[in-house]
């Protein structure tokens, strides 16, 4: 029987119920009109015309579902969101630069000088420059650098070689991308996700006259890559605000940090003092990425061979179990005879041949499961072999101190969800001070959007994201919430993740 609600468009679940629902109608006429049992089963000219109306109508039953998508914010895609967002004025963000920093080679004993916009090529022939005078360059030296023209393809990985055209005096023409701060942020276009960030931010910040939402907007008009930005009220006294603008994670590019580059910072500072009046102290700075180490228990199907319905454990055992007071499983040595070495707690032995185990690769945030073919050493000091090496895509090994989880059927995708879960979190406060609180607490609030801390909102995530998760609870976590600074001159933190694992509730 459908469900009508005043107000709410019917949507019927396919063909068949619309036409239940004609053939509803067609018994109660008839009824009406004295027949007792009008002839609708299947088979019957009435069951035939119904099913026909029904197979047309639900097409159009379905444009309209798909319209009513298209106009709302929160569901709207593509054309539609650009429509949505036309209409509330904001404008097209273009794309924009990769930044970083290059490794520069110098010649000779003595320090020389790069002067701010020295131009150099990237593989693929796009330009870049360095950015901000660096007066005091040593071979080897780090400097800050963003490229002059647009898009994904100005991202360059470390280690990969760019070309001044024309280098000072002493300065090698090659110089090689940071380690610590490869080429990113270059965008072709803005994403569905962070247009729909700034038309929420205009309907529910009311942008206007310098305040939080005002600056929010301009902050994300401004860089493509700026996944968003938050605001400190009179952090340093009256007539002046911080704010604090961050980046998101890429994995694809097996990138993490949320802090967001100082070239590609300057684009954003540039264009909110622009936008603001004279008089008013505007500070424009980023996060500080702070690691945090976590683990989940979680109630999941037992393994098919145990009756499971395939969405559940790998193993009819699932190794490592949390005994003995275990709140995870960490590596504790790497041998010549085995693998690794793991601290459970566990009497339980795994068994060679049998078990499976995955380990949560803290460089690429992802987890990797292997079969355990030779096992030695007892409780505390399990002694594994593996069928294959624990190394990640970014030939990066298993080291002390990561963690080992038992093989679940979905474990890549809850990688992927708690990876999502982590860049949904935002900064935390810039202050405790007592005397400038709540003036100076975060917009947007903590409690309403952005939290900042991991509490039972990433639990619930997880278990709506997977159906077959029917408890979970945290069982480590190194922190719960980032440490306030202790002076307002420095960045707030926000928690980035590093050790990760899933194990039996």
């Amino acid at each position: 029987m459908a469900s009508y609600e005043v107000g709410k468009i019917w949507m019927p679940s396919g063909a068949p119920e619309l036409r239940d629902e004609i053939l509803r109608d067609i018994e109660n006429q008839a009824k009406d009109l004295g027949i007792a049992t009008p002839p609708t089963q299947p088979g019957t000219d009435w069951h035939i015309l119904a099913t026909a109306l029904a197979n047309v109508g639900i097409v159009q039953f379905t444009n309209i579902r798909i319209a009513e998508r298209q106009s709302d914010v929160l569901t709207a895609t593509g054309d539609k969101l650009d429509q949505i967002r036309e209409a509330e004025g904001l404008p097209v963000v273009e794309a924009s630069p990769s930044s970083g920093k290059i490794y520069v080679g110098v010649t000779g004993g003595s320090a020389t000088t790069l002067v701010d916009g020295t131009q150099f090529l990237l593989p693929n022939g796009k330009r870049g420059k360095v950015a901000g005078t660096h007066s005091v360059v040593v071979n080897g030296s780090a400097v800050n650098v963003i490229t002059i023209d647009t898009g994904a393809d100005t991202e360059l990985d470390a280690g990969e070689i760019v070309k001044f055209t024309n280098p000072p005096l002493n300065v090698q023409v090659e110089a090689e991308v940071s380690v610590e701060s490869p080429l990113r942020g270059g965008r072709d276009a803005e994403t569905d996700e962070r247009k729909r960030a700034r038309i929420l931010n205009r309907r529910r910040n009311v942008p206007q006259g310098g305040n939080a939402g005002h600056l929010i907007e301009l902050a994300l008009n401004a860089l493509a890559s700026a996944q968003y930005a938050f605001v400190y009220p009179a952090l340093g006294g009256p007539s002046s605000v911080k704010v604090v603008v961050i980046r998101d994670i890429d994995p694809d590019r097996n990138s993490f940090t949320r802090a967001l580059p100082t070239a590609a910072l300057a684009i954003v500072r540039g264009a909110i003092h622009d936008a603001m009046p004279d008089g008013n102290e505007v500070v424009v700075g980023t996060c500080v990425d702070v690691s945090v180490d976590c683990s989940l228990e979680v109630t999941i199907p037992d393994a098919a061979s145990q009756g499971g319905n395939g969405t559940g454990w790998v193993d009819a055992t699932p190794w490592p179990p949390l005994d003995g007071g275990d709140t995870k499983v960490t590596v504790t040595a790497l041998g010549a005879t085995y693998d690794i070495k793991v601290d459970a707690a566990t009497t339980t032995s795994p068994i060679a041949g049998q078990t499976h185990v995955s380990w949560w690769s803290p460089t690429e945030r992802r987890f990797y499961t292997r079969l355990v073919t030779g096992v030695g050493g007892g409780t505390g000091v399990w002694e594994l072999t593996l069928d294959a090496p624990f190394v990640d895509g970014q030939n990066v090994a298993v080291a002390i101190g990561d963690y080992i989880s038992p093989a679940a059927v979905n474990i890549d995708a809850y990688g992927e969800t708690w990876r999502t879960q982590m860049r949904s979190l935002g900064p935390g406060e810039n202050t405790s001070d007592a005397n400038r609180l709540p003036r100076a607490l975060r917009h947007p609030f903590i409690a309403d959007e952005w939290p900042s801390d991991l509490s039972i909102t990433q639990l619930l995530n997880m278990k709506l994201a997977h159906p077959e998760i029917t408890d979970i609870d945290w069982s480590y976590r190194s922190s719960t919430a980032p440490a306030v600074p202790g002076t307002v001159d420095l960045d707030p933190r926000i928690l980035m993740p590093r050790h990760f694992g899933i194990y039996v509730k």
